[in-house]
């Protein structure tokens, strides 16, 4: 009932903002009180970017979020619904940037289009609208896009339709009076990820209190590449690393040295982003509002629904099923069917990431007395052990994953770009800074696991130097 909750509020939303217009249309003729908006007269905007003539009888122009300067100018228009004032059977918004290339490259990817076919190929086909070529894109429904990189122009357009019929003939209709002026200013886009540096970094090591951690790096055979900067997740079992990266769950060799590809296991969903490994070598995939999978030996054994993210126990018998909220689930597992009982953790807030080990629950929430960011320490009764925080008892940033050690609690903090130690009373030992130890620019802590020689293998996102790619990026942490 939860998830249909969710998923009934969410498509409420959606719907909402889709089809209901709330904008303020202005007559052709009127003077907006926007410094920065179009030129709008006798059914023509005017725009250092672009040009567009108009039926005004047909198409309703709204100033909000225009923009009209020498970098960036955009408008939008709409159709109304000649039923209800409040909704609208067109909305088209028309953008010319002259920006960075990075945006328009995850826009090919994320629209199903394929960096190196596009670039180096020149796969697909091109619709010359308004002087320039661009590509199409339509979901079959209510998108249909355009849009493209102009690189010796430094730009980038993007023309995109929501409507009730995308061949709706006022579609095209409307394009046949676009004119971009984009001018050539000879603009050389930055290297594309095949063309860019891979990251590495050199084995580092840093003090920490009484102890040395030693951080090393850990190439991919081939580097792994991603738009997203939070949603991976890394597990171990034996000599196989598993990387769950974009909704996609490869399985990796570990020599020692080097991952190498080995094959990828297929989901049922790919919005998956949690994975976990316990003691009997079954791996265990879940994220919200997705079926919890087990995973051992490459096959699917086992399928629990209505089960939220899970931090699993190590022993598998049991784990915790979290959303947002301080109110989880503590869920044993029996074959094919499980128990959950309500637990609360009142000392938390907003819960930001959840995970365990042998003894404890670690939540990494927001505080309820509105102290910051800390990581509280729970039985699996969900009584209080401990609370993490910084060396000033203050908050830390965002920790993305924590577990003890015979030394003490080792944290990575995704926010701050920190690794955190304290002792095993609690008390701050020190923190390090990802620069310092792993050599990076400005990363994204994004989750770690324990390997079978209780090192820390972690992974996180980080932007190469060249900008070419963002790159998942592979650390074995000792030490501590």
């Amino acid at each position: 009932m939860k998830k249909f909750l969710a998923i009934f509020v969410s498509l409420l939303m959606v719907l909402s903002f889709a089809a209901c217009s709330e904008k303020e249309p202005v007559s052709n003729n009127e003077t907006t009180t926007n410094d920065n908006a179009p030129v709008v007269s006798d059914g023509e905007i005017t725009t250092p970017l672009f040009t567009l003539k108009y039926d005004e009888s047909v198409w309703t122009y709204y100033p909000d979020e225009t923009a009209s300067d020498e970098d960036r100018c955009a408008v939008t228009l709409q159709i109304p619904d000649p039923d209800d004032s409040d909704y609208y059977l067109v909305n088209v918004d028309i953008k010319a940037n002259i920006d960075e290339p990075y945006d328009f490259r995850e826009d090919l990817v994320y629209y199903g289009f394929n960096q190196y076919e596009y670039k180096e190929n020149n796969e697909y086909e091109f619709t010359e609208i308004g002087g320039v070529e661009l590509l199409k894109y339509d979901d079959g429904d209510d998108t249909l896009m355009y849009f493209n990189r102009i690189e010796n122009a430094g730009a980038t357009v993007v023309i995109d339709f929501d409507a009730t019929d995308i061949n709706d003939s006022r579609l095209s209709e409307l394009l046949e009076g676009l004119t971009f002026t984009l001018a050539d200013t000879g603009n050389v886009d930055g290297p594309w990820e095949w063309e860019g540096e891979p990251f590495s970094a050199e084995k580092a090591s840093v003090s920490a209190g009484d102890f040395t951690i030693e951080a090393e790096f850990v190439p991919f055979e081939a580097p792994v590449t991603t738009f997203e900067t939070f949603d991976h997740s890394v597990a171990a079992i034996g000599d196989k690393v598993y990387v769950l990266v974009d909704g996609e769950l490869s399985v990796c060799h570990y020599d020692g040295t080097v991952l190498a590809f080995v094959n990828k296991i297929e989901l049922p969903e790919d919005d998956y982003d949690r994975i976990e490994a316990t003691d009997d070598g079954v791996l265990w995939v879940s994220g919200s509002m997705n079926d919890v999978l087990c995973i051992k030996d490459g096959n699917i054994v086992a399928t629990y629904e209505d089960i939220d993210s899970l931090a699993i126990h190590p022993s598998g018998i049991w784990g915790v099923s979290f959303f947002v909220s301080n109110e989880c689930e503590i869920v044993t597992f029996s074959g094919d069917t499980y128990t959950s009982t309500p637990v609360k953790f009142e000392e938390a807030d907003t819960i930001m990431h959840l995970c365990g080990d042998e003894n404890n629950i670690y939540v990494c929430a927001s505080a309820a007395d509105e102290s910051g960011h800390k990581v509280f320490v729970y039985d699996k009764s969900g009584a209080l052990q401990k609370t993490l925080c910084d060396a000033e008892g203050e908050g830390l940033g965002s920790v993305t994953y924590i577990t003890q050690t015979e030394n003490g609690y080792i944290g990575f903090d995704g926010n701050m770009r920190d690794v955190l130690v304290w002792d095993n009373d609690g008390k701050f030992i020190a923190e390090i800074s990802d620069g310092d130890l792993f050599s990076t620019g400005y990363p994204w802590f994004c989750d770690s696991a324990v390997m079978d020689d209780e090192s820390i293998i972690t992974i996180m996102t980080d932007e190469r130097e060249d900008r070419s790619a963002t790159e998942l990026v592979v650390f074995i942490v000792k030490g501590f």
